[in-house]
């Protein structure tokens, strides 16, 4: 059996490959020699196009994640569901769920109601601390929410009437330690791409980290903020740095600036293969 972490991008804004499609949404399936995980879904209109063009079969997965419950994210539940994937657990973290709106309207899951999904998945696992996805595949749970540059990225509602904000608590990322280094999945980083790996990095023991790849949500973020971000990508020595989705125009042409060399394209068909 094939000794390797595989993951690949399913659904992301951009797309590059015949018969790709792209979508406002990430997705990506992380493959083991013995386990499948996906983590997110995206809005759920190009998952299944994306995985058949790309000779992936959706069914028989152990598990899947969701970063956060934005409908970005959480919108391909039903499909995945009409995959046959009842036997497959669903991890997600309590505020998963809640209502979500922003300056634009309702934004959370299509899917709101616990017992529907605990009819559909084998079983929900409650992710609001560290938890293991299968062996060796984490998900952080909450990120404190620690470095005074950080928020996250927008403004953000419990309710229409805008009365409640929303700190997006449920905002997560997966990591795990390949052969070559720590490497981290991020969600939208709401929580904050400083405070997400010095959290990791506290969580592991680590000292560096060798790839990050995902939403940066820095589509709003000051230059104080991005130059932050920079030095401690820089200080976790990340060798790969696949910023997507969310990051903002500015902010990866900053980063891509500032890390020559690290920062690489990470859009629907990307590949990335990791020892174990």
């Amino acid at each position: 059996m094939k000794s390797s972490f595989l993951v690949r991008i399913l659904v992301e804004n951009t797309a590059a490959g015949r018969g790709l499609l792209g979508e406002h949404g990430l997705a990506y399936l992380i493959e083991t020699g013995s386990h499948r995980i996906l983590f997110d879904t995206g809005q759920g209109l190009v998952l299944k196009h994306n995985a058949q063009q790309l000779g992936i079969c959706l069914e028989n997965l152990d598990a899947v994640v969701l970063s956060h419950g934005h409908f970005d994210r959480a919108g391909g539940l039903m499909v995945v569901l009409d995959e046959e994937c009842q036997a497959t657990n669903l991890f997600l973290h309590p505020s998963a769920l809640q209502p979500k709106f922003s300056k634009r309207g309702e934004i959370g899951s299509p899917i709101q109601d616990k017992e529907s999904l605990e009819k559909q998945f084998r079983q929900l696992v409650w992710t609001d601390k560290l938890t293991e996805i299968v062996s060796g595949i984490y998900v952080t749970g909450t990120i404190p929410r620690v470095h005074p540059l950080e928020d996250t990225g927008g403004d953000f509602w419990q309710d229409s009437q805008h009365d409640r904000v929303d700190f997006l608590l449920d905002d997560q990322a997966l990591f795990f330690a390949a052969r070559e280094g720590l490497v981290v999945v991020l969600g939208c980083a709401h929580a904050g791409v400083i405070n997400t790996l010095n959290y990791i990095t506290q969580l592991t023991g680590k000292e560096k980290i060798y790839a990050v790849m995902g939403g940066m949500h820095l589509i709003n973020a000051s230059r104080d903020r991005l130059q932050a971000t920079v030095e401690t990508l820089i200080n976790y020595d990340v060798q790969l740095i696949g910023a997507n989705h969310c990051t903002g125009m500015t902010a990866l042409a900053f980063l891509w600036h500032h890390l020559a060399g690290r920062c690489f394209s990470c859009h629907v068909g990307t590949r990335f293969e990791f020892g174990t």
